[in-house]
């Protein structure tokens, strides 16, 4: 594909002029008659001040090679094309249309490429659902399932709507699960940082000012320079190791089966893990929410679901619910699994029984958001002063040898 310059007039007969990616000019204004656009002038290439031919050629060569070109799509990005995408169906475009205008607007190369993609299938007669299931590497299955239930049901523009909200609220819901994770493991590193510095940077040189004095040392103080003393001898293998352990972790956690250990381990930690339970269940209960209200049937919600959520011990036991569904179960008893909470299964008989298992998920959903929220918080809170007894309490205890070390040196000169 190249970039094409183009000149024109809107519906308004107002000056229409930009720049639009495509094969040849006869697919520049094909798409431009599409945004209702009368083409005065088409042109390949970025067009310069004056029409300097070099400039416009410079011009397009830093449009191929600008970072955007290569940057992955983000949820962040598709939040906007959806709402975009909605927003002109509901003013009366065409889906064809509607995906040209948002084709010009985004600023990821791939995404408008796919866009781009999406929109001449479409032209040769596919549906929406079935040229989203084809990009797989930008949008999901459960954003298929979706689009095809709004397609049969002619709510479309409500469907993407849908989908955006989901999708801000499962972004809103990762930030926070972050936020919980990186500030308690920054302060450990910051904490970890100063004791390696007092160990190797700090006490051998005070070890060295005692040794020479002959000085007889206290115990705490003594303690002090065997940990240093051990620190600078197998520091190096120590740190191999550790190391080597981290990035035995980090290469586990590429394989399906290294990361369902890893993340079951997670939901064991202390605090830590019940923010990524909770986190967990918010999104399924979201999940099956916006498929169920879509006309989903429960069977393939479960599945879709088990997809979305990201941690793989959490994932199977939906996948698990499903396969328990598909023998008869209802969707309670199907619940009755490892790392499902109570809560869940609850709520999920009651919106059997009800009927509204649409509403009572999506009350589930919000209810473990607002727990996930109190549970950030409460790890600010706890850590924090945590870390600060423990970095305060290794400070404190070097500073208490050092100056049980001078008082012994200094009675000893007297």
């Amino acid at each position: 594909m190249a970039l094409y310059s183009y000149k024109g007039l809107n519906a308004k007969g107002e000056p229409a002029n930009g720049v639009i990616e495509a094969e040849n000019e006869k697919e520049v204004i094909r798409r431009l008659r599409d945004r209702s656009i009368f083409v005065l002038k088409v042109r390949e290439g970025v067009q310069g001040a004056g029409g300097n031919q070099i400039v416009a050629t410079v011009l397009t060569i830093i449009s191929f090679l600008h970072p955007r070109q290569f940057m992955p799509v983000r949820a962040g990005d598709l939040i906007i094309f959806f709402r975009q995408t909605a927003l002109m169906l509901r003013a009366g475009y065409t889906l064809v249309a509607s995906l040209e205008a948002n084709s010009s607007m985004v600023s990821k190369g791939r995404l408008r490429r796919c866009i781009n993609r999406m929109s001449d299938d479409i032209r040769r007669g596919s549906n929406f659902s079935s040229v989203l299931g084809a990009e797989k590497k930008i949008f999901s299955p459960m954003i298929a399932n979706l689009i095809a239930s709004g397609e049969q049901s002619g709510n479309l523009d409500t469907i993407l709507e849908r989908l955006a909200e989901g999708m801000e609220r499962t972004k809103d819901l990762k930030r926070q699960l972050v936020a919980a994770l990186v500030y308690p493991a920054f302060v450990l590193l910051a904490s970890l940082g100063v004791v390696v510095f007092l160990v190797v940077g700090v006490i051998p040189r005070f070890a060295k000012f005692l040794t020479a004095r002959n000085a007889e040392l206290p115990g705490s103080t003594q303690v002090l320079m065997d940990i240093s003393a051990f620190a600078l001898d197998y520091g190096l293998y120590l740190g191999i190791g550790i190391g080597g352990t981290l990035f035995f972790i980090l290469a586990a956690y590429t394989f399906k089966g290294g990361k369902r250990v890893i993340d079951r381990a997670l939901l064991y930690l202390p605090v830590i893990g019940s923010a990524i339970l909770f986190s967990c269940m918010a999104q399924g209960g979201w999940s099956l929410a916006m498929l169920l209200t879509s006309g989903v049937t429960a069977l393939e919600s479960l599945r879709i679901t088990s997809g979305v959520i990201g941690n793989l011990a959490v994932s199977d036991c939906f996948a698990g619910a499903a396969d328990r569904l598909l023998e008869g179960k209802s969707l309670s008893k199907a619940f009755e699994q490892p790392y499902i909470t109570q809560m869940m299964r609850h709520m999920a008989a009651v919106g059997e029984s009800s009927g509204q298992l649409d509403g009572v998920m999506e009350g589930v959903g919000e209810y473990y958001q607002k727990e996930l929220s109190a549970k950030v918080k409460l790890i600010s809170v706890m850590v924090e002063p945590m870390l600060i007894l423990m970095v305060g309490g290794m400070v404190g205890f070097v500073y208490y040898a050092f100056f049980q070390a001078v008082m012994s040196v200094s009675k000893g000169g007297m």
